[in-house]
């Protein structure tokens, strides 16, 4: 057994992101119960760290005798409440804690009504266990010291002083053996280094392990890999040249599990009007072909097939281009001939109709399984040398990730029976595009201003860290106050551009940068202008007033391709009407929040 003496700086923190709470009132006081931590891995400066939560080994005193606090964002200073209770769940830490009933307290009461669900807690460590296979260090003997409620996660990584300046950490581990003759001594080492000055070795393993782990999750090529880690690529441009390589497969070779490799006599053989009719008949019978393209997308996502109102649509047919044909006359008495036209099919209708997408979200598609994009928040900083004595102050780059999960989202449209009946390409054209309209409302709705929570993604406006403009007469100083803003956060490109409200665009159409001259801010169509140089956007899926300015090629929108459409056929009786719901998986992630701007109650 090897151990080693480390020095800690201040105390660690995890975050869990959207906890779920459980509030009640008791008498007059309001109670919370959450999950506080697990034993999900963090990377730490001495590599990846997991916290046990074994009996015995979580100290709970403090918690159980009720000398916690319930603070708001790590502050000391901002107590909003105490730990009443705690205990180990399913390899999980629960407490309890009831609210004070001061005015702070309610305000942040209101926050979590509001769907702010965000819990870190903040602990220290006195034992951890290497584990030289997996180059994991298990917390064998750590204490919780406070938890928050939190708007941002503070950055795991590190420890921030506060109560406790210094402290110390055993850090023990095996050494393997050499020979059956020969053993390494354990050696008992005295670090007396601050924790931001790592050792180059650690951080030259911390990089290795996270490219193998990024490349490992989002199953890129080995030789990406070891390219990246030969080549000594700062884990910066890995986040940046990963995202690429990801946005390319996902356009040239998307292997989404609702891709089934139809052929494209296959492909122009489904019709989604005739399989949309024979559905609301429950009668799959009457579309054959396009109920066995719905039986093997089911397979694969591992479900038994849609219910007997629904069924599933295959990648191909969501990609493909629907062609019409519209008679035109010609010229004098020459009559008339056909002329064929293109039409783009529900994926790429889908993009056009979403203002996100059309402001230049990076779109990730025919994803399987969870995926990590890594994002960059801290970037490394320099030091001038005075003299040739000086030493250059070592500094870390920081990374986090954004994590897109499979969400599911649903719209909903009506269609004549008349129309489906028809079975021409211009119908087929129709249906598609409608329900690409439907699904991209949500979609856009989402990703401006979704609230993270009941299975919806968290849009930009809800993302922490996002800047603001003040005042609700927007004229142009503060049109030019937006892109500073942004600048602030070395975010401003020039692939900004602003999204607002028809009602917002209006107003900045009549005002004017310069008095007494023809120099609108909002320059050309309310729906599609420019603004001071910028691409201008407005749509009804932004909340009333606001006025949102960025970077949306930091919104990342991953889709799993997987569409499935269900069938009411009774939705309006007399007149023959279906209704058809439109459920597709995605997800949408922020990656850097101070590459937008937002001004709210804008008149």
């Amino acid at each position: 057994m090897g151990e080693k003496i480390v020095k800690q700086k201040g105390q660690l923190y995890r975050f869990i992101e959207h906890a779920e709470m459980k509030m009640e009132r008791k008498g007059e006081a309001d109670t919370l119960t959450f999950s506080a931590s697990s034993e999900l891995p963090a990377d730490r400066w001495y590599g990846t760290e997991v916290l046990s939560h074994d009996p015995g080994a979580v100290r709970l005193d403090r918690a159980k005798n009720g000398s916690m606090p319930l603070l708001f964002n790590h502050n000391m200073n901002d107590p909003i409440g105490m730990v009443t209770g705690a205990r180990l769940e399913q390899q999980r830490l629960m407490v309890d804690a009831v609210l004070f009933s001061t005015d702070r307290a309610k305000e942040v009461r209101g926050m979590i009504d509001g769907g702010l669900r965000n819990v870190s807690i903040g602990y220290r460590v006195d034992v951890l266990e290497e584990n030289i296979k997996t180059g994991t260090f298990t917390a064998t003997d750590w204490a919780p010291h406070e938890v928050s409620i939190v708007t941002v996660p503070m950055d795991h990584t590190v420890g921030i002083g506060r109560n406790e300046s210094e402290y110390t950490v055993r850090m023990l581990h095996v050494e393997p053996l050499i020979t059956k003759e020969t053993t390494m001594e354990p050696k008992v080492e005295l670090i007396d280094e601050p924790v931001a000055k790592l050792n180059p070795v650690l951080v030259e393993k911390m990089r290795r392990s996270g490219i193998e782990n990024l490349c490992k999750a989002n199953k890129l090529p080995d030789e990406t890999r070891d390219h990246w880690i030969s080549q000594g690529t700062s884990m910066n441009v890995v986040a940046e040249e990963m995202l690429g390589i990801m946005e390319e497969r996902g356009r040239e070779n998307p292997q989404s599990v609702a891709k089934l490799g139809l052929t494209n006599k296959e492909v122009k053989k489904f019709n989604l009007c005739r399989a949309i009719d024979a559905c609301g008949a429950q009668n799959m019978g009457l579309a054959p072909f396009e109920a066995e393209c719905s039986r093997e997308v089911a397979r694969k996502l591992g479900r038994t097939e849609a219910n007997r109102n629904a069924f599933f649509v295959p990648l191909e047919i969501q990609e493909r281009e629907q062609v019409k044909r519209d008679l035109t006359v010609a010229a004098g008495s020459a009559g008339g001939f056909l002329v064929q036209t293109s039409n783009v099919g529900f994926i790429e209708a889908l993009r056009n109709k979403s203002v996100v997408m059309a402001m230049g979200a990076t779109q990730l598609t025919g994803l399987q399984g969870n995926v990590a994009i890594p994002k960059h928040t801290t970037i490394g900083t320099v030091t001038w040398l005075a003299n040739e004595a000086s030493t250059i102050t070592e500094t870390n780059q920081v990374l986090a990730q954004v994590t897109l999960t499979p969400k599911t989202v649903g719209g909903y449209t009506e269609i004549s029976r008349l129309l489906l009946l028809q079975s021409n390409p211009s119908a087929e054209a129709f249906v598609s595009n409608d329900l690409a309209a439907i699904v991209a409302t949500a979609v856009d709705t989402a990703a401006l201003n979704g609230s993270g929570g009941s299975g919806q993604p968290l849009g930009i406006i809800g993302t922490a860290g996002i800047g603001g403009v003040t005042g609700t007469s927007i004229a142009y100083a503060g049109i030019v106050e937006f892109q500073t803003d942004v600048a602030g956060g070395n975010a401003l490109t020039a692939g900004c551009g602003y999204v607002a409200t028809p009602v917002v665009a209006g107003l900045l159409k009549q005002r004017v940068k310069f008095a007494s001259t023809a120099s609108p801010i909002w320059e050309g169509q309310l729906l599609e202008g420019m603004v001071d140089g910028y691409k201008g956007m407005a749509t009804l899926n932004l909340p009333t007033g606001n006025l949102l300015f960025g970077d949306f090629g930091q919104v990342v929108i991953g889709s799993w391709g997987v569409l499935e459409l269900e069938v009411n056929p009774y939705a309006n009786f007399q007149a023959g009407i279906v209704g058809v719901r439109a459920i597709y998986t995605l997800d949408i992630g922020v990656r850097y929040p101070s590459a937008f701007s937002l001004a709210t109650s804008v008149t």
